[in-house]
C-alpha cells in the first residue's frame, strides 16, 4: 500500500508538470462553454450532455494519458521484473487514472449542482457503469495494442458506437439520462425494484459486466506477456 501510495504521488507530480495534463485541465471551461451553448431547455437534457455525451471523451483521455505513461516507453517490460503483481501494475494505472478525473469531475459537479441541485450528483454516480466500461476497454485495447493508441481507439469506437448509433443498442442504450422515464428513476421518484425500472438496472449491469470483463482480459493478457 505504501508503494501504491508513492506511485501516485509521483503520477499526480507528473500530472501537474505536464503539457497534456494542463490541456485536459483547459478543456473544463471550454466543454462548459459548449454544452452551454447546446440551448439544452430541461434538466434530464443537460445532465444527458454532461454525463453521458461530453464528460466520457475527457475520461479517454485522463485514461490515455495515464496509461501511456509506462505502456508508450515500455517501461511496463522493465517493471514486470520488480517484485509486483503484473495485475496490481495496471490495476493501479487504472485506480491512478480514475481519482484524478473523479477528482477534477467532481468539483464540476459541485459546481453543476448549483445549478441542477442534487441530481448532478445522482446523474455521477448513474453513469459510473459506463465509465468502468471505458476503463475496461481501453486498458484491454492497450495491453492488446502493446500502446495506449490501442486503448483510445478502443474508447472512442465505443462512444462512437453509443452516440451515433444509440437507437440500434435499444436497452442497451447508454444516454438514457434525458429519458422521463429514466429521469425519475434516478431522481428516485419511482421504486427502486419496480418492474418498469427492471431494464434499466439491466442496462446498468451489462455495462459493468462488460467493463469487468474486458479489465479482466487485460490482465489475463499481461500476464501471459513475455518479460
Amino acid at each position: 500500500m505504501k508503494g501504491s501510495y508513492v506511485r501516485f504521488q509521483l503520477f499526480l507530480k507528473l500530472w501537474f508538470t505536464s503539457l497534456i495534463p494542463m490541456i485536459l485541465m483547459l478543456l473544463i471551461p471550454v466543454m462548459a462553454y459548449v454544452i452551454y451553448s447546446s440551448g439544452s431547455s430541461t434538466v434530464e437534457d443537460f445532465a444527458s450532455i454532461v454525463y453521458e455525451e461530453a464528460v466520457p471523451i475527457w475520461f479517454v483521455l485522463i485514461l490515455q494519458w495515464c496509461l501511456s505513461v509506462d505502456f508508450d516507453s515500455k517501461f511496463y517490460t522493465q517493471v514486470m521484473t520488480y517484485p509486483i503483481a503484473r495485475w496490481q501494475f495496471l490495476v493501479e494505472r487504472l485506480v491512478f487514472a480514475s481519482v484524478m478525473f473523479i477528482g477534477l469531475f467532481s468539483i464540476v459537479t459541485g459546481i453543476l449542482s448549483s445549478f441542477i441541485g442534487v441530481f448532478a450528483w445522482l446523474s455521477l454516480l448513474f453513469t459510473l457503469p459506463i465509465y468502468l466500461t471505458f476503463a475496461g476497454l481501453m486498458a484491454a485495447g492497450t495491453v492488446i495494442g502493446n500502446h495506449s493508441v490501442g486503448g483510445l481507439l478502443a474508447g472512442l469506437l465505443f462512444w462512437m458506437l453509443y452516440e451515433f448509433g444509440g437507437i440500434c443498442l435499444g436497452d442497451l442504450n447508454v444516454i438514457l439520462i434525458k429519458y422521463g422515464s429514466v429521469y425519475t428513476f434516478v431522481k428516485g421518484e419511482t421504486e427502486f425494484w419496480t418492474a418498469t425500472n427492471y431494464w434499466i438496472l439491466y442496462n446498468r449491469l451489462f455495462y459493468i459486466g462488460i467493463g469487468s470483463f474486458f479489465a479482466g482480459l487485460a490482465i489475463w493478457k499481461l500476464n501471459r506477456k513475455a518479460v
